[in-house]
C-alpha cells in the first residue's frame, strides 16, 4: 500500500473526502456508525494521530479527553498588536486542551502557496493573524481545515472562507470625529493605510466620513489620505513628505491606528508644529499600554479577547459544523486624551 491518506481512506471506504476529515477528528456531525468505520479502517492501517473509536463512545469521556491542534499563521511582523492577538489564542487555546504552533507565513511563501512545516490533516483549524490571499487560504481549506480570520479583504466578492473575528472601527472613529467636530474644529483630515483593501480600515475611513457628513461638512481632499500602501508607509521620510504635502495645515488629524499618529506627530514636531496646541492628533488601538505618560486619543481594543475569541469560535464551530460562517465585531472603547484637546485635559 501507497502512502495512506485522507484522500486513499476515502477512496477505499467509497466516503467523501470531507467526510473522512471530520469523521478522523471526532466531529460528531458525522454519523456514529460511519465514524467508527472509518476510525476503526484508519487505526488499523496505521494512519498517524487517529484516535481510537473508543475514545468517542461516551460524550463524557470525549470531552474529558479531546485535544485539538491548532496552528497560528502569522506575517513577519513585529507589532506589539499583533503578539497580543497570538497570545491571547494560546492562552484560550491551553485551556481548552489545544495544542497550538506558530509559524511565520513569508511574502514568497505565500506567493507560491507554500505551507509550513506541520500544516497537515493532523491541524483542526487555522487562525490568520494579518490577511492572507483568498487563493493561499483555499488551499489550506482543501485540506479540511477550518479557518478563522481577522479581517477581510474589501474587494473579495467571493463566498466567505471562514468565521471572522474582527474589530469594530466604524462607530469608535465617528465618535473621535465627533469629539473634535464638538470642539469647533471643521478642517479635519484622516491618515490611513489600505482602507480600500481592507474592511476593518474601510470602516475606519466611513466612519470618519459619516461623522463629517452628518455635521455637513465636504473634507478637503489634500488632507485626507485614506488608502497609503502598508508596504511603503511606515517610514519617517513618508510622514514627513504628508506633512510637507499640506497646502495649508489641518486643525486636526484622524489616524488609523497609533503608529500612525506617533509618526505624523514625529514629522509634525521636525517642522515645528506642536500637537496638540496646533493640530490635534488622535489613533486607534491604545498601542501605549507601557508609556509613563499615555498621550493619543485613541481607541482601546483587547487584542488579547480578540484572539481568545477566536478559539471560542472554532470550539463552537467543531459543535456546528453546518452553521452559517459567523462575523463577530469586538467594540472598541473611545479614550480621549490631550492629543485632542485643545483646552487641555
Amino acid at each position: 500500500m501507497g502512502k495512506v491518506t485522507i484522500q486513499s481512506i476515502a477512496k477505499e471506504l467509497g466516503f467523501s473526502r470531507n467526510t473522512v476529515a471530520m469523521a478522523l477528528k471526532g466531529n460528531e456531525a458525522v454519523k456514529p456508525k460511519t465514524r467508527e468505520m472509518i476510525l476503526k479502517y484508519a487505526e488499523s492501517i496505521g494512519y498517524p494521530g487517529v484516535y481510537s473509536f473508543q475514545s468517542f463512545e461516551k460524550e463524557e469521556d470525549r470531552k474529558e479527553g479531546a485535544v485539538y491542534r491548532v496552528m497560528i499563521l502569522r506575517k513577519p511582523d513585529v507589532a506589539v498588536y499583533w503578539d497580543k492577538i497570538i497570545n491571547g489564542i494560546s492562552e484560550e487555546a491551553s485551556r481548552n486542551r489545544c495544542q497550538t504552533q506558530v509559524a511565520v507565513i513569508s511574502d514568497e511563501m505565500e506567493e507560491n502557496r507554500q505551507f509550513p512545516l506541520g500544516l497537515d490533516e493532523n491541524i483542526q483549524a487555522v487562525f490568520c493573524v494579518k490577511m492572507l490571499n483568498r487563493d493561499y487560504i483555499q488551499k489550506i481549506k482543501q485540506k479540511g481545515i477550518q479557518v478563522y480570520m481577522l479581517d477581510r479583504c474589501k474587494d473579495d466578492e467571493g463566498p466567505p472562507l471562514g468565521d471572522i473575528v474582527k474589530t469594530e472601527g466604524f462607530n469608535a472613529i465617528a465618535q473621535i470625529t465627533r469629539h473634535l467636530l464638538d470642539q469647533g474644529m471643521r478642517r479635519i483630515g484622516f491618515l490611513n493605510e489600505s482602507s480600500s483593501l481592507y474592511e476593518t480600515m474601510f470602516d475606519r475611513y466611513s466612519g470618519y466620513l459619516y461623522a463629517m457628513k452628518q455635521a455637513g461638512i465636504e473634507p478637503d481632499p489634500s488632507i485626507v489620505l485614506p488608502d497609503a500602501k502598508e508596504s511603503e508607509f511606515y517610514f519617517d521620510e513618508t510622514f514627513e513628505k504628508v506633512v510637507e504635502g499640506y497646502r495649508e495645515l489641518p486643525e486636526a488629524v484622524v489616524c488609523g491606528n497609533d503608529e500612525i499618529a506617533k509618526l505624523l506627530t514625529r514629522a509634525l514636531h521636525k517642522k515645528g508644529i506642536r500637537v496638540p496646541e496646533d493640530i490635534a492628533v488622535t489613533g486607534f488601538d491604545n498601542d501605549e499600554e507601557g508609556m509613563l505618560a499615555p498621550f493619543f486619543t485613541t481607541v482601546n481594543v483587547d487584542a488579547k479577547w480578540i484572539g481568545r475569541r477566536m478559539i471560542q469560535c472554532f470550539l463552537w464551530r467543531m459543535q456546528h459544523p453546518d452553521a452559517p460562517y459567523e462575523k463577530i465585531a469586538v467594540l472598541g472603547q473611545v479614550v480621549i486624551r490631550r492629543s485632542s484637546c485643545r483646552q487641555g485635559i
